[in-house]
């Protein structure tokens, strides 16, 4: 068999990662090397670009066994734009990668963009492997010393992400295609020979995405004259064979496979990891640049999504507040989308959607029991200004692409996974999120030992029938306990009602007052609190109104 494994190139604009791609692969596939005329005009890669080479033999032993033997090892370079500006499209290919090689410029060192990618490499990948390249630009005489330097520096950066010890190769891409052919230096056979041995072994994950729906992420479209549009891309999910209908769920179009071909070599069916280009008739090329093709049925446009396992991103620096608004890179697209904070109100596992939601007004910089190796019950509600298509269990990244794309500065803020999907924007009042509410007021006076007139609890133009039935805290406070201990008091209560025309309501205590209270406070002793000269009891009392106020019902309805 052959296994295909999906390798991301990134790093900052200018760092040699097409003339790297070039230096390796013997086979050129969908816009690779700049071949936009856009791309070649400006100097720079504007799009993803896909190239391969394939290994043969010394197949490394964590990718092939006797049981499950590999003939041959593809790699698919996936070349990815370094631009600020295109973080969009970086975003999109590092969902199909299986590794990353960060690729550094020697003489410049980690720069803005480099950050950015490394951020989104902790995110969407396991194993990474860091290029130095143009060290033919060195001066001979210090070449290895300031290659040494800079290996130092990236090792110290690394130590505080997930890739600490990755390992680190020095090459130089143009002096490899000017002096021969192909990859046959020694610093590009020793980047193979690296990069064959940290390859992770994908198929234990793609066995199990095998048995789900088929899903094809598309990154390019085109024409192919007399036989149909081709949609190229990779498989995260499921199966397809030729012949079967599948559908595009972004226009409800469902059309049969005509063909289907891998780096130019016709293939009957396609699985997880596999890069393909899919050929299907009669479908207008224009409906789609991006997207999923998926089988039918499977997968919805939705207005909003819930995110669980939701994380700030250490280096964004501004909050991350609810009501705001951030681009969220999900699926195949990047939109705008307004953010709701929320925490679950009984711990769960990321994979799992509790039964209610607290809102919070802000998502926190650290999230303490995921610190100490407990669940993230932190939760975010995503809703969409367009609806978009999105996969449940995908990665989800919000950022700040609205900020100077040349500043020094982290535009990543939040990520987390998409455990459910709301197909239409009236279906998120169905999800139960509170928002914790309290008023407090005092006790003017008693009627009795458990009747009390309590003021400052509402206002006088509050509609008393939404309250009405609520339960109160009735507590006592010691303005002077002199030397004597005073028992505190906590007695459960219920509004009856209002009373009067000046916001005061009607409480009934689920037990007796103590007499010294009912004396202080009586309806014969003086209205106002505390200067009642009939009791020397210290202590006054408050009256503490706690409820939940759902969030997205349009009643909003209260809770206890």
């Amino acid at each position: 068999m052959i296994l295909n494994v999906n390798v991301g190139l990134l790093g900052h604009v200018d760092s040699g990662k097409t003339s790297l791609c070039k230096a390796l692969s013997t086979v050129a596939s969908t816009a690779a090397f700049d071949k936009n005329p856009q791309s070649q005009k400006r100097g720079i890669t504007l799009d993803l670009g896909f190239s391969s080479f394939t290994v043969k033999t010394n197949i490394p032993p964590q990718l092939s066994s006797p049981e499950s033997p590999v003939d041959a090892l593809q790699i698919t370079l996936v070349d990815c734009p370094g631009h600020a500006s295109l973080i969009r499209t970086i975003i999109c290919g590092s969902h199909i990668i299986d590794m990353m090689l960060l690729v550094v410029d020697v003489n410049k060192g980690f720069q803005t963009q480099t950050a950015e990618c490394l951020i989104i490499g902790e995110l969407t990948c396991e194993v990474l492997l860091v290029v130095l390249n143009k060290v033919d630009l060195l001066e001979p005489s210090t070449r290895e010393e300031k290659i040494a330097k800079m290996k130092s520096r990236i090792i110290k950066t690394l130590a505080k992400t997930r890739f600490s010890g990755a390992p680190i190769v020095a090459v130089s891409a143009i002096a490899t295609q000017q002096a021969a052919d192909g990859p046959h230096s020694t610093d590009m056979a020793n980047l193979i020979q690296l990069l064959l041995a940290s390859i992770p072994n994908p198929r234990a994950k793609r066995e199990q995405q095998l048995a789900l729906p088929f899903l094809f992420a598309v990154d390019h479209c085109f024409v192919k004259t007399g036989q149909g549009t081709v949609l190229t891309g990779t498989v995260l999910r499921g199966s397809v064979h030729v012949g079967e209908t599948v559908e595009i769920p972004q226009h409800k179009l469902q059309k049969k496979v005509k063909s289907i071909q891998m780096f130019r070599n016709p293939v009957e069916v396609i699985g997880p990891g596999d890069r393909a280009g899919i050929c299907i008739a009669q479908l207008d090329a224009g409906v789609m640049e991006r997207g999923f093709v998926v089988q039918p049925g499977s997968l919805l446009p939705c207005s909003a999504c819930l995110l669980s396992g939701v994380t700030k991103i250490g280096y964004f620096k501004s909050t991350v507040r609810s009501k705001g608004k951030f681009h969220v890179s999900v699926g195949q697209d990047t939109v705008l989308a307004r953010i709701t904070c929320l925490l679950a109100c009984t711990p769960t596992s990321t994979d799992s959607e509790p039964r209610e939601f607290q809102y919070l007004d802000m998502l926190p910089d650290v999230i303490q029991d995921a610190s100490i190796g407990g669940p993230n019950n932190t939760f975010m509600l995503l809703q969409f200004d367009t609806p978009v298509v999105v996969p449940v269990g995908e990665l989800a990244i919000g950022s700040r692409l609205d900020a100077d794309p040349l500043a020094p500065s982290c535009r990543l803020a939040f990520h987390g996974k998409v455990v459910n999907i709301f197909p239409t924007a009236d279906l998120v009042s169905s999800l139960p999120v509170y928002r914790l509410k309290s008023r407090a007021g005092e006790v003017e006076r008693l009627a009795d030992s458990r009747s009390c007139i309590v003021r400052d609890l509402f206002k006088r133009e509050t509609n008393f029938d939404i309250f009405q039935g609520l339960k109160v805290h009735v507590r006592s406070t010691t303005t002077d306990a002199g030397d004597a201990p005073i028992e505190a008091l906590d007695i459960p209560g219920v509004i009856e009602g209002s009373f009067g025309l000046s916001g005061k309501c009607r409480v009934r205590l689920s037990e007796d007052l103590p007499d010294s209270l009912v004396q202080k406070f009586g309806s014969k002793g003086s209205k106002k609190v505390g200067s009642a000269a009939s009791s020397t009891d210290p202590r006054t009392l408050s009256v503490v109104l706690e409820f939940k106020k759902h969030v997205f019902d349009p009643k909003r309805r209260f809770v206890q």
